[in-house]
């Protein structure tokens, strides 16, 4: 089965103003590659939401923060969004189009987190940056008036990984539990010497990509065994928040999201599993272009809901 009509569009689309996917000659060009392709489908915030950028000030750095919120929202309930970008790459600007959609959508307030990036600040910043910022949330109800005690984490691609990484440090370091981990095509595993990767049409997730990107993240300990590191190694997954594991037929991280998923059912945690048919890495981003994406973004967005209701 190929790709489905509207991931097609998007993809023509992306080709038309970026050209076809060629491999970067730095991590400069690596960036700015994927900044642009994520410029292509970017749109502009609805006038039912009030954004505001923030930081949250901590010793020797500040993390930035992007807050949606529905101007008719009461005290809302929070979910914290990590971006993608293969911890190298991706920011809030990168991830606005999907942020402002699960704002509108579910009626939450989004923090959309910019933690720090390798290979300038390599594991742990990241998660450590995830885990101030899910505290700072639960210290600031008053600044952000918001039901601070209803708090979901949501990411992609490597912010998916980050926000399986949360959820266990939440759980290991005595944090509320997240009402629900939402992993959108999760990477989660270092693996990627595997049949997956074989036969992989998707133009955007390639093994030697994940090679790079894994090894800069890790400075090259791709072998560790730390789960907040690699979620795949945790050797006890229970106890977890809820999930909701989003994957795409064309991915071939999809075989490690939907490995994750079975093992948190094998552990008791409750687990939904929404595999997309004739998508591919980063299918939300697609909305526009795609109805079966739409209809994911709106599945999403139900979960959630429940979830924080």
């Amino acid at each position: 089965m190929g790709f489905e009509p509207g991931t097609q569009a998007y993809l023509s689309r992306i080709t038309e103003v970026c050209g076809p996917p060629r491999p970067p000659r730095s991590l400069e060009e690596r960036r700015d590659n994927f900044d642009r392709r994520c410029a292509v489908w970017r749109r502009p915030w609805p006038d039912t939401l009030a954004v505001r950028d923030w930081s949250i000030a901590l010793p020797g750095r500040e993390i930035p923060v992007r807050l949606y919120r529905r101007k008719d929202a009461s005290r809302p309930p929070v979910i914290l969004y990590m971006h993608g970008g293969g911890f190298v790459n991706g920011s809030i600007d990168t991830h606005d189009t999907v942020t402002w959609s699960l704002a509108e959508a579910t009626g939450a307030l989004v923090a959309s987190v910019h933690y720090r990036r390798p290979p300038e600040n390599p594991f742990p910043a990241a998660p450590e940056d995830c885990l101030a910022a899910l505290d700072w949330i639960a210290r600031s109800e008053a600044f952000l008036d918001a039901d601070t005690s209803r708090v979901a984490i949501a990411g992609d691609s490597a912010g998916g990984c980050l926000a399986a990484a949360l959820a266990l440090l939440a759980r290991d370091r005595g944090r509320p539990a997240p009402r629900m981990q939402a992993l959108l095509y999760p990477c989660l595993d270092t693996a990627v010497d595997t049949p997956a990767y074989e036969d992989n049409k998707d133009p955007f997730v390639s093994r030697e990509g994940m090679r790079f990107y894994w090894d800069k993240y890790l400075e090259g300990r791709v072998d560790t065994q730390d789960p907040v590191a690699v979620p795949m190694r945790a050797r006890d997954l229970s106890g977890l928040a809820p999930a909701y594991v989003l994957t795409a037929e064309h991915d071939p991280l999809g075989v490690e999201g939907e490995a994750y998923a079975a093992r948190l059912r094998e552990a008791g945690v409750p687990t939904t599993l929404d595999r997309v048919p004739g998508t591919i890495h980063g299918l939300l981003r697609a909305r526009f272009a795609s109805a079966r994406c739409q209809e994911a973004m709106d599945r999403l967005a139900g979960a959630l809901r429940a979830a924080l209701s």
